[in-house]
């Protein structure tokens, strides 16, 4: 049987997107046994002490062998691709994803920056969502104050572009505004998404305790 697909992605880069996905994972971990964070692509690793796929492989609770994308420049990861003479083929990534979708209960993907963010002059990660043919589609957004408008018109150009979100998540940012705390009403009154949810600023196990409810509706 294949494993579930939960697709992480934002609104924009920043934003706590990799925070998210860790405790998650490990919510995902208390209903499933072999969970597998995945992070197809990543930029900025000369300046990261640790990666982002790192921190997911750490979160899992099962581990595959995955072939992935890591540039060292801090850019869009077309522009990464390009500074060292790379191209990033998402039919590659696709494949890597399925080959771990056979072995696991349920993979989690994060992507690199936001949906609409550029893996080539061709295609962007809202390409690469739609070609795994995920299960589950969250957006992440940060709670404050132009988020209505982030998560509004990224979810209609993915709707534009034939891909289902499924949840919106706002997490809070770390200065809040007058905004914060208001958001999340306020989208599903605008029908941004079927599910919406708010996450803490937190450790990774404590957002994870809270959101076991929240990962056994998705799962």
């Amino acid at each position: 049987m294949v494993g579930r697909l939960i697709v992480v992605a934002g609104t924009g880069t920043g934003i706590g997107k990799t925070h998210f996905a860790e405790a998650l994972l490990r919510a995902f971990g208390a209903i499933h046994s072999r969970v597998v964070g995945l992070k197809p692509v990543e930029t900025g690793l000369r300046e990261a002490t640790v990666s982002d796929a790192e921190r997911l492989e750490r979160a899992s609770s099962f581990h595959v062998k995955q072939f992935a994308y890591q540039f060292g420049d801090p850019v869009s990861p077309h522009l990464a691709a390009r500074l060292e003479g790379a191209r990033i083929d998402v039919e590659a990534l696709v494949r890597s994803v399925g080959r771990a979708r056979a072995d696991a209960d349920l993979v989690l993907v994060e992507l690199a920056g936001g949906l609409f963010t550029p893996l080539s002059s061709e295609s962007a990660n809202v390409d690469l969502a739609r070609a795994l043919d995920p299960d589950v589609v969250l957006l992440i957004a940060p709670d404050r104050l132009g988020v209505l408008h982030d998560v509004l018109a990224t979810t209609r150009a993915a709707t534009a572009s034939h891909l289902r979100i499924d949840g919106v998540v706002l997490v809070a940012p770390d200065v809040p505004d007058a905004a914060t705390g208001r958001n999340a009403a306020e989208l599903e009154r605008l029908g941004a998404a079927p599910l919406v949810t708010t996450v803490a600023r937190a450790p990774v196990d404590e957002i994870a305790s809270a959101l076991r409810s929240f990962a056994a509706s998705v799962a």
